[in-house]
């Protein structure tokens, strides 16, 4: 949904005198879905196998099995690392973020607009690397 959309739906909300209306005329249901859920969702969506999305994060295989089963909780990090492994575009990273627990990436960060950049570029986990070094920027590991 782009900003100006948003907006004008927050200044709907902000006059309307009916929440209930608001909510009936937006079909608005709940969104309430865990991070695995959401990760498995895009797991499955993905149509690729655990195996290579697990390759291309560069994590070990137990550690992400217990983060697909639910019995870890990755760091941002990690969860940036998931991210590139399941070839996740902008919107679905952040809200993987957020569903983890983790602040959204922000173009003010420097390390943050890198990873924002190699997002919109479609690069995978190691170019993103490189990119973050070159930059004297931490690597995500």
């Amino acid at each position: 949904m782009a900003l100006d959309e948003t907006m004008q739906l927050i200044e709907e909300l902000k006059s309307s005198k009916d929440l209930y209306a608001y909510l009936k005329k937006y079909d608005l249901k709940s969104t309430n879905i865990s991070f695995v859920d959401y990760l498995n969702t895009l797991f499955h969506e993905s149509n690729m196998k655990k195996s290579d999305i697990i390759r291309s994060m560069n994590m070990t295989r137990s550690y992400a099995y217990e983060i697909f089963s639910g019995s870890k909780n990755p760091s941002r990090d990690k969860t940036l690392m998931l991210s590139y492994g399941l070839s996740l575009d902008y919107e679905a990273t952040q809200r993987l973020l957020t569903l983890g627990k983790h602040n959204p990436l922000h173009p003010k960060d420097k390390r943050d607009s890198i990873i924002i950049y190699t997002i919109y570029n479609k690069m995978n986990l190691i170019s993103a690397n490189m990119l973050l070094l070159e930059c004297q920027e931490a690597i995500l590991a």
